[in-house]
């Protein structure tokens, strides 16, 4: 016996309303128990751009592109050439430099000279200085007895003066020669060190003509051309190391809550599909949100200003065995998830450990060969004769002459010294004590005794005519008495 159809149908619905409600419920535990044990603990996001870093290449110089080795997208390996820029300004500066360090170091071996010339003017004027203190004290023993003049004496004071003082003058050149060169070599005198290390500007500015590739990468941003002129710091081209790539997932502000450093992304990009699955971790949280970097950044008291979700940039490492399987580009969109069941990171790292280094030596090529060259110059510039100061320094004492103190004072002093007690000749002091009127001309003694000359020489010769004659005009005459009053008047008056 069958039920009638109404029966049926509403058997039917029964069986179908509770098959939906079975379901529903079962689906409802079934999300429940997945967001309880599963989904609470994600967070996803779509809004992720792979990072990376760029390495602008810039000259340091200006220049004339001559030539250009690369191009974008291709590869260009750690230390491989670039570009060349036009050496004739560099090469200019390099021969001025070499020019410079020659003319340093003949400058330095002539100061070296020069202090040896001084050192050897200083012994002739020691020698003179010598002779000039035993001239004077020669002199200065026999004044007293009358064996040198005033004069002489006087004129052996003004040498010893003069030979002090040029000995004086000497040795204050030889300080300052000295203090030139004092503890310094040829090879390390501030002159050459200051010239050398303009010819090692020169050798670096000659060696920046050409530009390098500083790390392993693609070429991309090529901006010159054969024969353009580029000032220092243009952008020439760009080189991404694809070793260095990470993603950088904008999670809004509220799924931010519980992130902590350390926990483990699940990555997927839109070049590869959800097939490929890059595990990465979250190595750091942002320190500001994006709009605080934008042009116009959000100020409420001026009306710029809307209520909105802001979102921060979480970065993430990946593998680095997946990139090398899967390479990434910069720029490429990438979806994130994040599973949050690791609370046992930091929101803010406590040290610099495990922060990313990125280096390269390829700057430490600029200055190969330039010590031996510079050294080349010094020793083909230096006067062989000074071999032995061409390292080791010069060190010399003070060649400063110390005289007795009776003759420094002699020496020192502005004025003539004393002359000493002169010891007069007998004779002198005879003369001294003897009366003027007897010792003059004129005198009574002295015409007495010119008179008994005269009259000894008259007795002994023979009376003749012609001194007859003139007997009474002549001193000896008849009247001698009176000429010889008048002459010696006329003498005592003149």
């Amino acid at each position: 016996m069958t039920d009638p159809p109404e029966v049926a149908l509403a058997r039917k619905r029964k069986k179908i309303a509770l098959y939906f409600w079975g379901i529903s419920l079962g689906l409802l535990v079934l999300g429940f128990l997945s967001w309880l044990f599963l989904f609470r603990f994600v967070e996803y996001t779509d809004d992720a751009y792979v990072g990376g870093n760029q390495v602008y290449i810039t000259p340091l110089h200006s220049g004339f592109v001559t030539s250009i080795h690369t191009d974008d997208t291709f590869l260009a390996e750690r230390g491989e050439l670039l570009v060349e820029l036009d050496r004739t300004d560099a090469n200019i500066s390099f021969d001025r430099a070499k020019e410079d360090l020659a003319n340093a170091t003949r400058q330095v071996c002539q100061m070296f000279h020069q202090v040896f010339a001084y050192q050897s003017e200083i012994e002739i004027k020691k020698a003179q200085l010598v002779k000039a203190v035993q001239d004077y004290q020669h002199r200065w023993g026999v004044l007293a007895a009358g064996g040198v003049s005033v004069e002489d004496y006087q004129h052996s004071v003004a040498a010893l003066r003069s030979n002090f003082y040029g000995l004086r003058r000497t040795e204050i050149l030889f300080e300052k020669a000295l203090s030139l060169v004092q503890g310094t070599s040829v090879s390390n005198h501030p002159l050459v060190l200051a010239a050398a290390d303009r010819m090692r500007d020169a050798w670096v500015y000659l060696y920046r003509c050409n530009i390098y590739s500083p790390v392993l990468g693609l070429v991309s941003q090529r901006t010159i051309q054969v024969g353009m002129w580029v000032p220092a710091g243009t952008l020439l081209m760009s080189v991404i190391p694809l070793d260095q790539i990470w993603v950088n997932a904008n999670f809004k502000e509220t799924q931010l809550r519980h992130m902590k450093i350390g926990q483990k992304v699940w990555v997927t990009s839109d070049l590869y599909g959800r097939g490929v699955v890059f595990h990465g971790t979250i190595v750091g949280l942002p320190g500001a949100a994006g709009n605080a970097f934008s042009l116009l950044p959000p100020q409420n008291l001026s009306g710029n200003w809307i209520k909105i979700v802001q979102r921060l940039p979480v970065r993430v490492a990946l593998d680095p065995e997946e990139l090398k399987v899967h390479p990434l580009r910069i720029g490429l969109s990438m979806e994130a998830t994040v599973d949050l069941r690791d609370q046992g990171g930091l929101l803010v790292p406590t040290s610099t450990k495990g922060s990313p280094l990125y280096e390269t030596p390829i700057f430490e090529k600029e200055e190969i060969g330039d010590r031996s060259y510079i050294d080349s110059v010094i020793r083909e510039n230096m006067d062989t004769t000074l071999g032995r100061y061409a390292q080791d320094p010069l060190y010399l004492e003070s060649l400063h002459m110390s005289l007795p103190p009776l003759i420094e004072s002699v020496c020192l002093s502005n004025e003539m010294p004393p002359l000493p007690e002169v010891k007069k000749p007998a004779e002198a002091v005879r003369a001294e004590e003897t009366p003027a009127e007897l010792l003059s001309p004129w005198g009574a003694q002295q015409k007495e005794n010119h008179w008994q000359e005269y009259l000894t020489q008259l007795e002994k010769k023979e009376p003749t005519q012609e001194t007859c004659q003139i007997d009474i005009l002549t001193p000896w005459g008849p009247h001698r008495d009176a000429y010889w009053n008048e002459f010696f008047r006329e003498l005592e008056a003149r």
